[in-house]
């Protein structure tokens, strides 16, 4: 069970990112497994919060950055971490998303940029961005539909 302040935390987020109820609920079951915020472990707390993060919420910290950043440059690891994060959470909504191909389209034709994927730190931003808003509509869409990736989350009989 994890402590009172990591539930608030995560209630913060549900707030901060204007999840429904049930788009809450299905991040809970589907990253960590549980149907209540207060049943989960320390491992799925970490996977419900770094889901949250990777759709936008910010956690703060009370240190600030010292070096500046130089936009131009490539990728950074925290990044690419992100963007193969949100690709798996596609993955699970949309079974084509694991596939090269789609990847490569989407970055041709959604973000106009190389197929490889991003090469710059700007380039990788706009590409959360767009990964973060076609996993939430996914997200979304699974929950009004009552389905959810391996039959998790279905709507349950009054």
């Amino acid at each position: 069970m994890i402590s009172k302040e990591k539930i608030a935390l995560l209630h913060v987020g549900k707030a901060k990112l204007g999840w429904s109820d049930g788009v809450y609920r299905e991040a809970l079951r589907f990253h960590g497994g549980v149907k209540s915020s207060k049943d989960l472990d320390e491992d799925g707390f970490k996977k419900v919060i770094d889901h949250m993060k990777a759709l936008g919420f910010w956690v703060e910290r009370k240190w600030e950055q010292t070096k500046p950043r130089d936009p131009g440059d490539l990728p950074t690891p925290d990044q690419l971490k992100v963007i193969a994060h949100l690709w798996e959470d596609l993955s699970q909504y949309i079974s084509g998303a694991t596939h090269a191909a789609f990847r490569r389209g989407f970055y041709e034709k959604r973000l106009r940029i190389p197929a490889l994927g991003p090469q710059t730190r700007a380039q990788a931003n706009v590409c959360i961005e767009a990964l973060k808003n076609r996993v939430y509509s996914e997200m979304k869409k699974a929950v009004a539909d009552g389905r959810s990736p391996f039959g998790l989350g279905a709507k349950e009989p009054a």
